[in-house]
Formats: C-alpha cells, structure tokens, sequence
C-alpha cells in the first residue's frame, strides 16, 4: 500500500474548545486540534455520541497525529452526548445536525474550505447521515459503518440482531443515565447484567434508549433510500471480513462505485468491529495482515484535499490464504462455479457425508432436527471471526457439505451464493450457514457466516466480502443450522422469543438446491 510522501511534523496546540450554535439553538462542543502553522489548511471532521475525547482512537490514530501532518482536525460531540446540548436519539438529528456542522468546519479560522470527514462505526454512519442532510464535504473516509441501518445494522436476512443492537442501546443508555444522574436506570443496565435483562428493562424505557423503536423495526433514518444515487463525492471505506457491518460497507462501496468508480476506495481487511491489528488470534493466524489505516486515510485526503501524492487503488484487500495483500480495482470475480448438495442422508450425523459436487443434481434429502433445548451456536464471519469449526461441525443438528480436495488453486471474490431448497416442519423461526475452508488434515476455519428467516421454499444465503485463495489440497465446505433464539428473531422484537421446547425438523433437498461460487478463475461466464 502506498504511504505518504516524508515530510517534517507540524507542531500540535490543543485540543481547543469551539461551540457551534444550531439554527435550532442547540449548541454542539467540538475539540479543534490545529498545527501550529500560518497556513491554510483543509479540516478533518468527526461527529462521534461517546465523548470527544475518544474520537474513535479504538481503531484509529489520535486526532493529533493527523494534525501533525498538516490538518485542522475537529472533533464533536453530537446533540446530546458529551457536553453538547439537546436529547440523544440515535441517528435521528445526524443528517441535520451534520450539514450544519460542515458549513461551520468549511469557516473555522484557518481553514482552505476544504472538509474531510472520517470515523469509525457511528461515527461513519454520520457521515453518511450529513449527505443525506444536503452537505457535500470534498472527501469522506468512512471505516465500517451502517448504509441502511434496517438491513445491515438492526437486522439480517429479515431477523432483528436482539443480542447485539442490546449490547450497544445499553452502553448508549449508560451514558445517557450518568449525565441525567438517573441511578435506577445505571443499576439495570450494569455490565454485569444479563443482555436479556438490558434488554427487558430498555423496552420500559423509550425516554432513555432507542431499542424499543429498532425492536419493531423503524431505525427513523435510511441514507441507502435517501442517496439513491448518491453523490460523487470521493470516498474511502474500511471495512471488516469478519465485521457486523460488512454488508453495509460493501453496498455503499457498490452505490458510490456505480456513480464515480474513479473516486471511491475500500480497504477489506481480516477484522472483526473493533481490534485491528492487535489481535493476539490475528496475529498468529495472519502474520502478515497487519496495515495502518491511518497512513491510507492520511494518503487519500493527501490527494484528494491537496493534491499531493497518487490516487490510491480501487481496492486493497488482504488474502488469507497468501498471508497478502493485493491491490486491485474491483473485488468482483471474472469466473464461477455451481456445486450442487448431496449425500447418502447423512449430512447432519457424519460430517464426511455431506458432499459438494460439480456433477449434475441428484434428488435426495437430508434430514436435519433443531432441538430448541441445545441450539447451536452461531460461529464465524461477524459472530466469531476465522475460528475453528470442528466443535460445531461434530453436532447432529448441523448439517456439513463438502467439496473434493482441490486439484487446482481456486481464489474466491466477492461472494458465494447459496440457494437451499427446504420443506420446514416446526415453530424455529431463523436459519444460519456458515462458509468454510478445511484443509488437508481435515481442519475447518471459518470464511463467512449469515442467517436469514427459516420458511419452506428456497431460500437464499450470499456469503459477502470474499477475498480468499483456496489451495490444492484443500476443500470449501457449507454448514446449515438452527440461528439460536433470541440472539436473533423476526420483527418485531419487543419481548424476547422462548425457545420453547418443540423441536423443528428440515428436509433439506438436494435436487433444488446449489452452491454458486464467484472466483477469479476464468471457469463459467456469469452474468
């Protein structure tokens, strides 16, 4: 990857305080740190809820790092979070708030009139959230954030996300409470609590958190709808392979491409949300994954705000299976292939059985019992990242499918498809697959994980974010389970779904049912 060209540091005075006051009245805090220089220079804005003072430094570089290297850089508290005015709800005020926050960032003393945004997680959303407002900032560099909340943030394939969106409407609730005072509410939502419990106490509580509005389904906002298409603005995306919010990052990498491929930039890497680099399990798994986003950013706004240095590449993705990366212009494979499912009926009792083939389809069934008493739980992709299957791989109510070892190298891109056939028999309301490569002693490391609405008919499991080479030798293999209630649940969610104790029974069908993998090999033409 490129980095910045050498250049001396800048000195750094601040962080200096600077209020903006809204056409509504409420007044907003940032934290402005500014190089200690006579010129013009272009600003860096963030828009983060959990106090200025972190500014998303779980992931990235202090804001005066980017300072020292010739930006003005802002740092604000949103309405009502920090010190800054008014009632946090979440994402509700961004879209507002932050057009009004850039024209004032466009103004502030030293500044070019040039803005860069950037941040990680909510604080990407809002950027998002600011175009949706009407602002136009010169180039935005967005790591790993929602493009419509509904479909990539509160929910997958038609289920609420209950265990985790609880995880972070309690930590959002917690703030909130400490700076109304309100005890009651800091005891509830103790991290020591049960998230069944957070969760049961914030349904009582829609003065203090957002959750019992997302449990029905209505985030409030959707910048995919309101930026149809959106503008070309430059952007830069980080997102994460084994990230929540993968498939938000690759549909607005998708929507802003189909407008301005020449300005928009993505960086797939082998991260969970938070973590980067610093994983002990990345570490030993992928020595070689290691990479500064901050140098990429600082490179891209270099560009894009000063005209400094070359245009970064379309894509730099890391290859688990090379221990590389690569740069490219596109993730998207040239080539693909069809498995088609089969066995001797056996698929969820010997994991041997299960078979991916290229051969034409053959009608058989697999019989697969979700016991509600002892649900499987979900693994790789954003659940668990790159682990080891083989414990889940050895229950009966897992159903395993696996390709020959390879005669030749086969590199995923972008993404496989699954297309499962299925009569359902039984009350369980959600679906999980996983994607995994085993390697020749029969280990299966996870690649991506989904779930989606369990109902009969054919369903459809697209494993996203693909950038991976399989060797000889090894095998791709399918897994199909039970999603566990109620970490995941259909909408709307506002008590938590008992498991209960009947058993539901899938039959799976061969004949109907297939696996299509995009590669970068030049196999089949695809549309």
């Amino acid at each position: 990857m490129a980095d910045t060209p050498p250049r001396p540091l800048l000195p750094v005075r601040g962080p200096v305080r600077q209020d903006l006051r809204l056409k509504d009245g409420t007044r907003l805090v940032a934290d402005i740190w500014r190089p200690d220089t006579q010129d013009s220079l272009p600003v860096l804005l963030m828009r983060q809820p959990y106090g200025r003072a972190i500014a998303s430094t779980v992931t990235l570089a202090h804001p005066a790092w980017y300072a020292a290297r010739g930006y003005f850089v802002a740092i604000q508290d949103v309405r009502g979070t920090g010190e800054s005015e008014g009632d946090f709800d979440a994402l509700v005020n961004e879209a507002e708030d932050g057009a009004e926050t850039l024209d004032w960032a466009r103004d502030l003393p030293g500044s070019n009139g040039k803005v860069g945004t950037y941040g990680f997680s909510y604080q990407g959303t809002t950027q998002f959230l600011m175009l949706a407002g009407g602002a136009r900032p010169d180039a935005m560099a967005v790591s790993m954030a929602s493009w419509s909340p509904l479909t990539d943030w509160l929910s997958e394939g038609e289920l609420f996300r209950c265990r985790m969106s609880t995880f972070w409407a309690a930590q959002m609730a917690r703030l909130k409470a400490r700076r109304t005072g309100d005890e009651a509410a800091l005891g509830a939502l103790a991290p020591d609590r049960s998230w069944q419990a957070q969760f049961d106490f914030l349904m009582t509580r829609p003065d203090l958190s957002h959750l019992s509005r997302w449990a029905s389904g209505e985030p409030g906002v959707d910048p995919a709808a309101d930026l149809n298409p959106p503008p070309a603005v430059p952007l830069m995306q980080t997102a994460g392979t084994a990230d929540f919010f993968l498939r938000g990052s690759l549909a607005a990498d998708r929507a802003f491409r189909a407008v301005s491929a020449e300005t928009t930039h993505l960086i797939l890497g082998p991260w969970g949300h938070i973590g980067w680099n610093r994983s002990a399990g990345l570490a030993r798994l992928a020595p070689g994954a290691e990479i500064s986003v901050d140098r990429a950013q600082l490179a891209f706004f270099d560009h894009y705000l000063k005209d400094i240095g070359p245009r970064p590449a379309g894509v730099t993705a890391y290859d688990a299976g090379t221990d590389s990366w690569h740069q490219t212009e596109t993730i998207a494979g040239s080539g693909s292939r069809i498995y088609h499912l089969t066995s001797d009926g056996l698929a969820s009792q010997m994991v041997t059985d299960g078979r991916l083939t290229t051969g034409p389809a053959k009608p058989g069934t697999d019989m697969l019992v979700l016991d509600p008493t002892r649900q499987a739980p979900l693994c790789g992709g954003a659940f668990t990242g790159p682990v080891d299957l083989g414990p889940l791989h050895d229950r009966s109510d897992v159903a395993c499918y696996t390709t020959a070892p390879l005669a030749e190298p086969m590199h995923l891109r972008d993404r496989v498809e699954a297309e499962i056939t299925l009569d359902v028999d039984g009350p369980h309301p959600g679906l999980a697959a996983t994607l995994a490569v085993v390697d020749r002693h029969g280990t299966a490391t996870a690649l991506a994980a989904t779930v989606t609405r369990l109902k009969g008919g054919t369903l459809r499991l697209v494993f996203e974010g693909l950038f991976h080479s399989l060797h000889p030798g090894q095998a791709l293999r399918l897994s199909i389970q039970a999603a566990p209630l109620p970490d995941v649940q259909p909408y709307p969610a506002t008590d938590l779904t008992d498991p209960g104790v009947i058993a539901t029974t899938i039959a799976i069908d061969h004949g109907a049912s297939r696996l299509l993998v995009f590669t970068a090999d030049q196999e089949t033409p695809h549309a």
